[in-house]
């Protein structure tokens, strides 16, 4: 693939207090991106004008609304609207590293011919303890750099978009659009992916393309975090892949809600601005995070 053009959708519910930064890191790239479109999925607070502001007559930024609430359908209508020939989409929490948008062209250019959709890597830059996990992900991206560049493409083949920070060429959503889900009680970004692995598409991870995401959806109460996990046997189930669904009914009930469960502490009591615990954090009230259909 020549040099492709890059379009960046950022789907947007009720998202005043994150999106100018998100919109920032995508400005501050050292090779720019040619238009992003941020898909106003019915917002009632702010976002809007947090968009303009954030703006401020910036011609790369177009706003689409979404009349059909949930992630699935504003990240479809972005995607619909969109003219570029590599298309992204993050998540309005999403800051993504400077040299991210020459990354997601560099590896549709190089390998463009090979894989049609790709996720880079994602850490949280509101949790604590992300040292480790930041080094292991480069560790990994080091590892694929090395194998793509001696020609091995398997090494970079992965089995799953990440929405926070994924990209998709046209060519391949124009093949699989017709036959996404239009169910908002789905995870779009798994969806997308089978809706991909059943045309035949391949899906890679692209290496340097780094991301930081909140963490902020482990902060929702106990029940709220199960809703949202549960989607993911759900999307399998509606695909008709039931053992693929049993086995993510135990990584939720025997790695996920452990997980949640053992960082309750650490990750109430961090405060992202000094990073420091701080035990008087424990004591406010858990926010309800937005699941991914507006509820």
């Amino acid at each position: 693939m020549v040099r492709p053009s890059l379009s960046v959708i950022v789907p947007a519910f009720n998202e005043q207090e994150l999106i100018s930064e998100c919109l920032h890191a995508l400005f501050d790239q050292d090779e720019p991106v040619d238009e992003i479109v941020v898909v106003d999925n019915n917002s009632t607070d702010r976002t809007l004008a947090a968009v303009q502001k954030a703006a401020a007559g910036d011609q790369s930024v177009r706003v689409v609304r979404a009349s059909d609430q949930g992630v699935i359908n504003a990240r479809s209508e972005g995607f619909d609207s969109a003219t570029g020939q590599v298309m992204a989409r993050v998540d309005a929490d999403t800051r993504v590293d400077v040299t991210w948008a020459r990354a997601v062209r560099d590896f549709f250019e190089t390998f463009g011919d090979h894989f049609d959709a790709g996720s880079g890597m994602c850490w949280a830059y509101d949790l604590p303890f992300q040292g480790p996990f930041r080094r292991q992900q480069g560790r990994i991206a080091a590892e694929t750099t090395r194998a793509l560049g001696e020609g091995d493409m398997s090494a970079a083949e992965i089995g799953r978009l990440f929405g926070s920070n994924m990209a998709i060429t046209r060519d391949a959503w124009l093949r699989v659009r017709g036959a996404r889900s239009r169910r908002t009680d789905v995870f779009e970004d798994l969806d997308l992916t089978l809706t991909l692995l059943a045309e035949g598409c391949s899906i890679g991870l692209i290496p340097e393309a780094s991301a930081s995401i909140s963490g902020r959806r482990y902060l929702s109460p106990p029940a709220a975090y199960l809703r949202y996990c549960w989607r993911d046997q759900r999307t399998l189930r509606a695909r008709g892949l039931r053992s693929a669904a049993r086995r993510a009914v135990l990584r939720t009930v025997f790695v996920q809600m452990p997980f949640y469960f053992a960082m309750w502490l650490p990750f109430r009591a961090f405060d992202p601005s000094t990073g420091r615990m701080r035990v008087n954090r424990l004591l406010r009230r858990s926010p309800q995070r937005v699941l991914p259909s507006g509820e």
